[in-house]
């Protein structure tokens, strides 16, 4: 396999999609994005049954960014959505249920 093939395959790889819950432990607060798209960051402290609990950053862009603001510290909520690594694990939203 020649190198722009791998290249492409690496490309089109699926992001790997997540829904797990916890409790917001940072407040959600908006941060300016260079694209100028509306983005909202909180931590939450995830819970998982294989290991103790750890913080986690969520970030909602547009739509998810105005849902995730209407939440507050101590809410629990339930997320899905895709995992990324930029400079620690985060999940980007897709969706965002109260619990």
């Amino acid at each position: 396999m020649n190198s722009s093939s791998q290249h492409l395959n690496e490309g089109s790889a699926q992001p790997i999609t997540t829904t797990l819950s916890g409790v917001i432990t940072k407040s959600p607060s908006r941060i300016k994005s260079t694209t100028g798209r509306p983005m909202v960051k909180a931590t939450i402290l995830a819970e998982s049954e294989k290991r103790s609990s750890y913080p986690l950053t969520v970030v909602g862009f547009d739509i998810m960014a105005l849902e995730l603001m209407a939440h507050l510290r101590g809410q629990r909520l339930k997320i899905t959505g895709r995992m990324e690594w930029n400079g620690g694990y985060s999940i980007v939203a897709d969706q965002i249920v109260a619990v």
